[in-house]
């Protein structure tokens, strides 16, 4: 899974600014996301904390 932290980086930035287009650098790679709305900024906002979240859970068994 991919680390998302650049993106929610640039998507919370583009937010506060009022933005609705969002570039997003990660390494080489370049690309540009122009959203509808806030709201659908804010549902992807959330959307990619909460992938981020799911992947730094550890679940540990012992028997």
């Amino acid at each position: 899974m991919a680390d998302n932290s650049a993106q929610i980086a640039a998507l919370r930035d583009a937010i506060s600014q009022g933005a609705r287009r969002v570039v997003f650098r990660d390494g080489g790679t370049h690309r540009e996301v122009e959203y509808h709305s806030l709201k659908d900024m804010r549902d992807t906002l959330e959307w990619l904390e909460a992938q981020q979240s799911r992947k730094s859970r550890v679940t540990l068994a012992a028997f």
